[in-house]
């Protein structure tokens, strides 16, 4: 009879666990310069590292509005687990009807839907989501002020939008009202990569060029909607094409963010220009610019990721719902095809320290069911909140046992052998950081991701 080696790894003093995501690998996301060109980076092994995350953005969060109903954990965890984002960009609309100014319930859900993403190990992008930032600095102080005191300073997911999309005013106003923000949420002994939008609805990152904002740990935001903005088109006599005012930015070694863009016209509706979006997809693969498809939303605009008639019961789908194409729009399934082959090459999920999803079984000589029973090692997710008490594990060994400790560059720091019993293993002698452990009996192999702190 087959038989399967039970082992049980635990954390002492942990009672819940959570599926690590890229936050564990790569880190706080932090503006960088690499050989010169501006670039976003990770936080230790990745900290000289320029990083790359694709995600979506949650349309505006207003009550009534049709993109408000996907502000829940349901639709968050499918975004997540079956369209593979790495990065969730949660809107709260303000001065707009039923926005957050004369409705309250626009931070509750706001609130579900940044715990959500929080939880499934991925960056948020808290967006004040706005077209006239600057003349609501007050309450956009406020606001942010709140998601620390909520989240925590230097929480690793987190990265601050302040203005989504200034519209056709100077960037000396934007900068203003920037330098105001960032220096109310640095006092609040936060150090996040922060958002800045640029002016013309963020198409315009170039004019900054020269008058960039002094604090080190921001990003300059293009939002491009394929079928309107061509990477050679202008917009207008005077203007450098988009791509090269995005290039001028990078070139001054400051970083470029992408935290909305559609397959479609700048007014959310038109024909899906798929040519057009494949254009821009590989010059921010070849500049390293993160991104968010806009919107999680079923409402009538082409824009729009899934079908006017996928509108009931979102928050108690099952994720087959979400990832089926029937229930998408022409640009959501153009998205959502770009994100499951983005997770084929994902460095923070093809390292090959990451975890096989099948496992052989080996022969043995004991015909007792005892021990009949899968693998069981729990991914353990590094952040604030989710701490070990000693930097070590439980081993419980029901037959005979290996451990190798690995380093995130591959290297093995400790190789251990046990026989069958009960073990406390400590690591706290490994220099901070975070660790893969592998855990194998016979051919049977799963792995646990440990931070040393």
């Amino acid at each position: 009879m087959l038989q399967f080696a039970k082992i049980l790894v635990f954390l002492l003093g942990i009672a819940s666990f959570s599926f690590a995501g890229p936050v564990s690998v790569y880190g706080a996301l932090k503006a960088c310069t690499i050989d010169g060109k501006g670039r976003i980076c990770g936080s230790g092994l990745y900290a000289n590292t320029a990083v790359q995350v694709k995600g979506i953005s949650l349309g505006w969060s207003n009550t009534g509005w049709e993109s408000a109903a996907f502000f829940n954990a349901n639709t968050v965890n499918a975004l997540v687990d079956g369209w593979k984002s790495e990065v969730i960009r949660v809107p709260i609309g303000y001065s707009e009807n039923n926005g957050y100014k004369t409705d309250p319930s626009n931070l509750t859900r706001v609130k579900t839907a940044i715990a959500a993403a929080l939880e499934k190990d991925v960056y948020v992008i808290i967006d004040w989501h706005s077209h006239d930032a600057h003349n609501e600095l007050s309450v956009a102080t406020t606001f942010f002020e709140d998601m620390i005191q909520t989240y925590g300073a230097n929480n690793d997911r987190i990265i601050y939008e302040i203005y989504n999309e200034p519209k056709s005013i100077k960037w000396e106003t934007v900068k203003t009202y920037a330098d105001n923000i960032i220096g109310k949420i640095r006092a609040k002994g936060a150090n996040n990569l922060i958002l800045v939008g640029t002016p013309e609805w963020s198409a315009r990152p170039n004019q900054a060029d020269g008058n960039y904002l002094s604090d080190p740990n921001v990003a300059y935001v293009f939002h491009f909607y394929a079928a309107y903005h061509k990477m050679d088109g202008t917009g207008g006599p005077g203007n450098p094409t988009y791509s090269a005012g995005i290039t001028t930015v990078l070139n001054a070694g400051k970083p470029i963010f992408v935290s909305e863009y559609g397959t479609v016209m700048n007014s959310g509706n038109g024909a899906h220009d798929p040519a057009s979006t494949n254009a821009w997809y590989k010059f921010m693969d070849d500049n390293g610019i993160s991104s968010c498809a806009w919107q999680v939303s079923w409402k009538n605009e082409t824009s729009a990721l899934f079908a006017t008639s996928f509108k009931d019961n979102l928050a108690t789908r099952p994720i087959s719902d979400f990832t089926n194409k029937s229930n998408m729009k022409e640009s959501g399934q153009f998205i959502y095809d770009m994100l499951i082959s983005h997770a084929t090459t994902a460095p923070w999920l093809n390292s090959p320290l990451q975890p096989s999803s099948s496992s052989e079984e080996a022969p043995s000589s004991s015909s007792s069911s005892e021990d009949e029973t899968p693998i069981v090692l729990p991914q353990i997710v590094h952040s604030n909140a989710l701490n070990l008490a000693n930097n070590g594990v439980n081993l419980q060994v029901v037959r005979d046992a290996s451990l190798k400790v690995f380093d995130l560059k591959g290297n093995v720091v400790r190789s251990m052998k046990f026989k069958q019993g009960s073990y406390n293993v400590s690591f706290g002698d490994l220099p901070k950081g975070l660790y893969i452990v592998k855990a194998q009996f016979g051919s049977q192999k799963e792995i646990l991701r440990i931070p040393i702190k």
